[in-house]
């Protein structure tokens, strides 16, 4: 049977590569991948941008103006514990969730069984992050049944 094996990268759209490059290094922690150096001539070059570890690679192109930015969500799925840690660095670094306010404890959406919180980089893209690990963050965070938001 023919299956896929996992995702390789995502394309990104923005405005601004060199503002792109320094928020995702800041705020996400992805840094240029130097294995993908050439793509980044030409007239569709892409910066390809991963993790550490390389289990996230996100391919920046640079565009006036980003079409279909708010299409999706790119979701990160993460630990209980990085989840508290990604909400402290969101929250320092004034990352805007999708209401327009700054990242801060009551940005967490709970749906029940996981815990998300949603946030766009400064180009409208939007992005997740989210921790099934919902029983540990519901003591954390304090979340009760009235949070919870409908999965739809």
């Amino acid at each position: 049977m023919l299956t896929l094996a996992k995702i390789d990268h995502l394309h990104i759209r923005v405005s601004d590569m060199s503002k792109a490059l320094d928020w995702y290094r800041r705020v996400l922690g992805l840094v240029p991948d130097a294995r993908y150096k050439q793509l980044q001539d030409g007239p569709h070059g892409v910066l390809m941008l991963t993790n550490t570890n390389a289990t996230v690679r996100l391919a920046l192109s640079e565009e006036a103006a980003p079409q279909n930015a708010q299409a999706g969500a790119i979701a990160f799925g993460v630990s209980g514990q990085d989840f508290l840690e990604w909400l402290e660095r969101l929250a320092v670094e004034r990352v805007l969730g999708r209401d327009g306010q700054s990242i801060a404890r009551d940005s967490v959406r709970d749906f029940g069984f996981f815990c998300a919180v949603p946030f766009d980089d400064p180009f409208g893209n939007a992005f997740e992050i989210v921790s099934y690990d919902h029983t540990w963050l519901s003591s954390k965070l304090k979340l009760g049944a009235s949070q919870q938001t409908q999965v739809r």
